[in-house]
């Protein structure tokens, strides 16, 4: 894992897609963990303050001592924590959005054992900035070419598996989920591009070191998987500045009122039945928007 930060209290890294945080009866054969490797780095336990799935890469906090973690905790309570992050999703989304749609906790053979059957829908809360479009004129499902758009997503609330159940209500998957996506596009992009995880990358986080007050902006940028993914799919400005986005920016697309944001046309993924879905779940003051051009290649 590569180090992003580190000091008497906390210690940030770049987990990478595929690992697990800690031990799992989901995967009892496991020996290798994110936790496990950042105890190494540092000699010491520690204490982990937020968790990424595991086909989730990017920004992991760990707190080096029990008051660094409660104040982490508090912070994490208060929304004072900041994350943002990368996903390609099918279709085109709108230019900027917030789905507003209540989450309940799904029971499976896959899922935390811990969950309750009976727990009602939790509020939960995504805001999302489109970065780029693109068309790849290659056969999926019915249609003769494929509709992608890079997003850049904030969790304003933080339940389990939020955005790629998000993108999945809107009808705009994410590309390589295996369990919320869409099959017939993870199959396209990963024989024709080699893509074999999810794109869902946390590339900033803002927050106010708990011990210091000193603002912490971390930034993770792309891996050599995903910078070549957006080479190939007409996106290279985006993929030069993700690793430089400015707190400002964040705050302009993603903080900003959508009441102040440009009226669109609506949303075109390709699949006309889809649309009316995604109107349903997106803010009404931000419908969606349409696209005449093969790559929207605008700056971050």
């Amino acid at each position: 894992m590569k180090l992003l930060f580190e000091d008497a209290h906390l210690l940030i890294v770049d987990k990478p897609a595929g690992l697990m945080m800690h031990p799992s009866w989901l995967d009892k054969h496991e020996t290798d963990f994110a936790q496990a490797r950042a105890e190494a780095h540092a000699g010491q336990k520690l204490h982990t303050l937020h968790r990424l799935d595991r086909p989730t890469s990017g920004i992991l906090l760990f707190g080096k001592h029990p008051e660094v973690a409660r104040r982490m905790m508090t912070s994490f309570q208060r929304h004072e924590i900041d994350k943002y992050y990368l996903c390609i999703a099918r279709g085109w989304t709108p230019e900027k959005g917030r789905i507003d749609k209540a989450l309940k906790e799904e029971v499976d053979a896959k899922g935390d054992r811990r969950i309750k059957a009976d727990k009602p829908a939790q509020e939960a809360i995504t805001r999302f900035v489109r970065l780029g479009t693109t068309v790849i004129p290659i056969p999926v499902g019915p249609y003769d070419s494929a509709r992608y758009s890079l997003v850049l997503a904030r969790p304003i609330t933080g339940r389990l598996h939020q955005i790629r159940k998000h993108f999945r209500k809107t009808y705009h998957h994410l590309i390589g989920d295996t369990r919320y996506g869409d099959g017939r596009h993870n199959a396209m992009v990963a024989a024709h591009f080699g893509w074999q995880q999810l794109a869902l990358r946390c590339v900033a986080t803002d927050l106010v070191h708990p011990m210091t007050g000193e603002p912490l902006r971390l930034r993770a940028g792309l891996t050599p998987a995903w910078q070549q993914l957006c080479e190939q799919w007409g996106w290279q400005t985006q993929a030069e500045q993700i690793a430089a986005l400015s707190s400002d920016f964040l705050h302009a697309q993603l903080h900003a009122p959508l009441e102040d944001a440009d009226n669109n046309d609506s949303a075109d993924n390709n699949d006309s039945a889809d649309n009316a879905a995604t109107a349903d779940t997106i803010d009404s003051s931000e419908p969606p928007v349409s696209d005449a051009c093969r790559h929207n290649n605008g700056a971050v």
